[in-house]
Order: C-alpha cells, then sequence, then structure tokens
C-alpha cells in the first residue's frame, strides 16, 4: 500500500473516529449517497440507516474499544481507490467484559468536488458453510493465506 496516497491518510483518520466513537467524525468520511454491508442486522444499509446502525453498535460496547486495521492495501486508478483490510474489533460492556473478533473489511473510495469519501462499505466475519456457524474465532496470527 503507498502510503503516499491521500486515502491511507484518510482511512487512518477514519479508522481513529471508530475507535474513539465519534460519530460526527465518521459520518464525515461519507458522501451524502452510499451503500454499506455490514456483518450484522441487515443485508444492506443506505445513507440513513447505517449512522442508526452505527449509534446502536457503540452503545452494545460504551467501553473502551478498539478497532484496529492490519494488512492494510490499497488499489487506485484515477477518481477511485479500493482498500482492504483484517480488523480486529472488541468493545467491553458497562461492566467492563469484553468481546471482540476479527472482520475483513472492504471499501471504496471515490473522488468528490477534490475530497476523498467512502462510496461503498463491506464488513464481513466468514462462516462454516456445512455448520452455518460463525467463525469468530480466526484471526491472522493463525497462519491463514491473505
Amino acid at each position: 500500500m503507498s502510503a503516499t496516497h491521500p486515502v491511507y491518510a484518510l482511512q487512518q483518520a477514519w479508522a481513529l473516529a471508530v475507535k474513539r466513537q465519534d460519530l460526527s467524525q465518521i459520518q464525515s468520511f461519507y458522501p451524502a449517497e452510499f451503500r454499506a454491508f455490514d456483518a450484522v442486522k441487515q443485508l444492506q444499509f443506505n445513507a440513513g440507516d447505517y449512522f442508526v446502525h452505527w449509534q446502536q453498535c457503540m452503545e452494545f460496547c460504551p467501553g473502551h474499544s478498539h478497532f484496529d486495521l492490519h494488512q492494510v492495501q490499497l488499489h487506485s486508478s484515477g477518481e477511485l481507490a479500493l482498500v482492504t483490510a483484517l480488523v480486529y474489533c472488541a468493545g467491553s460492556d458497562e461492566q467492563g467484559n469484553s468481546q471482540g473478533c476479527w472482520m475483513r473489511l472492504s471499501q471504496g473510495w471515490q473522488l468528490q468536488q477534490n475530497n476523498w469519501r467512502i462510496i461503498h462499505d463491506h464488513f464481513s466475519v466468514p462462516f462454516d458453510m456445512v455448520t452455518t456457524q460463525v467463525l469468530f474465532q480466526l484471526s491472522p496470527e493463525q497462519g491463514e493465506p491473505v
């Protein structure tokens, strides 16, 4: 990934806003219209539903949170950029109990009026097709190919 591409720094700032649970800052990275696929709750989200969903996720883990990007890759051409990463997302509840898992992230970025914006988010968690169980225990340290 080219650390000199402007999307690199923007994505790092976006991840920090998520970690800080700063919803207004998170929203500033998105245009008025976009489409998102999250790992929980709905099949897809539009702009209005997505930030309500973000707020609900943050309320679920009101304590200390982790949102750490790993193995980030950026591919760009002209006014479009694609970023993929593995994300460790964890949070603690009001009693201090922490839970978290690794997820996959794909983001589409587009240059709009001289500003890069996230036009598509896609978070996912792998699952076992035979058992239909979500594989929350997977991690990049297990030597999985990337």
